[in-house]
């Protein structure tokens, strides 16, 4: 991979999910498992790369080498976009290796993202208050 400076860059972007037909206003979750090789751990972050902008931070997670890491993230686009790219990045800018397993792109709208909220709300939380 090149940089725009023509020079390589060193194991910063890898890997790369292309998604198709975003939409504006709706709320998308991002998870994938990730373990990397190369150094003893690392901040792995997300950006959201669309049509029109890019989005510098839509998840993180400190991997560990040779461990299976959960990174979880969302976001909401201010405008549609019909390509965009989800890139992976090390933080640290090391020579390291990025592995990803099991991504998953789902999209909420406004109300079932109120209705999940509500969901949880009255399950998972109330549950847990005793008088």
């Amino acid at each position: 991979m090149r940089s725009d400076t023509g020079k390589f860059a060193v194991g910063v972007y890898t890997p790369v999910f292309i998604l198709y037909n975003l939409t504006q206003g709706t709320s998308y979750c991002f998870s994938t498992w990730v373990k990397i090789e190369g150094t003893e751990s690392a901040l792995i972050r997300t950006s959201l790369k669309t049509d029109n902008e890019t989005y510098n931070c839509i998840g993180t997670v400190l991997a560990k080498r040779g461990c299976w890491s959960f990174l979880k993230g969302g976001f909401v686009l201010d405008s549609p976009s019909n390509v965009s790219e989800i890139v992976f990045q090390n933080s640290h800018n090391e020579d390291i290796d990025i592995v990803t397993a099991s991504a998953a792109l789902q999209p909420f709208t406004e109300q079932e993202w109120r209705n999940n909220q509500q969901y949880i709300i009255n399950t998972v939380i109330t549950s847990n208050i005793h008088f």
